[in-house]
C-alpha cells in the first residue's frame, strides 16, 4: 500500500502580502461530514472574506473522496 502524508495537528497560519491577508487552516478529518463541518465553521468565522477556498481528501478503503472549490 502506498504511504501518504497526513496532518498531525490542526493549525492556522497567516501572512499579509500587499495589504491582503491570507489565512490557512489545516484540519485532520476522517469523514466528509467532518470536513464539511470545519468548512462551515471557517466560512462563519471569516464571513467577511472575499474568497473562501477549501479542499479535502479522505481515504476510504480502496478509494479516495476529494473535493475542492
Amino acid at each position: 500500500m502506498e504511504k501518504i502524508k497526513t496532518i498531525n495537528n490542526n493549525v492556522t497560519a497567516e501572512i499579509t502580502e500587499k495589504k491582503s491577508k491570507f489565512i490557512a487552516n489545516l484540519f485532520y478529518v476522517e469523514t466528509i461530514e467532518e470536513a464539511e463541518k470545519y468548512i462551515k465553521e471557517i466560512k462563519k468565522k471569516y464571513h467577511d472574506a472575499k474568497h473562501n477556498v477549501f479542499a479535502y481528501a479522505i481515504e476510504t478503503g480502496d478509494r479516495r473522496n476529494c473535493s475542492k472549490i
